[in-house]
């Protein structure tokens, strides 16, 4: 079990996250997937009852059913790429939490157009463009 287990940072060397890999991990609070990665199994992070947020790469283009289910706290959705390219994710059923998560589009440079934006600081922290 990974009950003590926080924060997830795949490592590069993964390009599939395989079903329930994450399952149940009842204290992660938030993971990070790198760009070698291209899909998320099924129940990958089901049970994940205090995920807020997730940094999903461009890469992604499938989200196994139930990858989500059971992360109530999901808030913040953290996309490398642009919205066309997120809503060309195939999703499953039963993930109404990634799907009512709040999504926030990459962007190095301070945005020009309204929406939702995010960047890294110089410390590589996720910070949110205020428009």
């Amino acid at each position: 079990m990974c009950r003590s287990l926080t924060s997830v940072v795949i490592p590069v060397s993964v390009t599939s996250i395989v079903g329930s890999a994450f399952a149940y991990c009842s204290s992660v609070t938030s993971i990070k997937i790198p760009n070698s990665v291209t899909s998320i199994g099924s129940g990958a992070f089901s049970g994940c009852r205090s995920l807020t947020s997730i940094t999903i790469p461009n890469s992604v283009t499938s989200i196994g059913e139930g990858a989500f289910s059971g992360c109530q706290k999901l808030e913040a959705i953290y996309y490398t790429g642009n919205e066309s390219r997120f809503r060309a994710i195939r999703v499953g059923a039963n993930n109404s939490s990634f799907t009512d998560a709040m999504v926030y589009y990459y962007s190095q440079t301070a945005p020009t157009e309204s929406g939702s934006y995010w960047h890294y600081d110089e410390n590589g922290n996720i910070v949110e463009w205020i428009i």
